[in-house]
């Protein structure tokens, strides 16, 4: 429905289905239904869905610069870590940021969107993003289609 034109695309529901989806991966892994190398590979899954790509370009885009230099002033430390880290590793790593992340206590569902979106447009980690986004697109329909049959 109105995903592909920028004027249709409603920032309050894909925030609403982004959050219930996030949801629903911490009462599985709180149930001790999906283990933490699942629940990582699930939080990938989700940031990397056009859905999320959407809600950041009409909401949090805008301000990427200031973003990413507020991570930088926050946690000088990691970002030089992440930062200096091998290119293989840095999908694993990654993948733990948005661990610890997703399993601080007391974090609101919008910040918690928020944090794990932001982590996803570091410039260490973009191109493990995009190009799992590019490498999904070509292999997904079929594993998809062959899930579903």
């Amino acid at each position: 429905m109105g995903l592909n034109m920028a004027a249709g695309i409603d920032p309050d529901k894909l925030k609403n289905n982004l959050q219930s989806r996030l949801e629903s991966l911490h009462n599985l892994y709180s149930s001790n239904l999906i283990s933490k190398s699942t629940l990582s590979s699930q939080l990938l899954e989700l940031i990397t869905t056009k859905e999320a790509k959407s809600f950041w370009d009409s909401t949090m885009k805008q301000d990427l610069t200031a973003r990413r230099m507020l991570a930088m002033l926050e946690y000088p430390k990691r970002w030089i870590e992440d930062s200096s880290s091998p290119e293989d590793e840095r999908l694993d790593i990654f993948k733990e940021r948005l661990i610890d992340i997703f399993l601080q206590p007391d974090v609101s569902s919008d910040d918690l969107l928020e944090m794990l979106l932001d982590t996803a447009c570091l410039p260490h980690f973009e191109s493990s993003v995009f190009s799992r986004n590019s490498k999904a697109s070509s292999k997904k329909s079929g594993a998809k289609l062959s899930i579903l049959d």
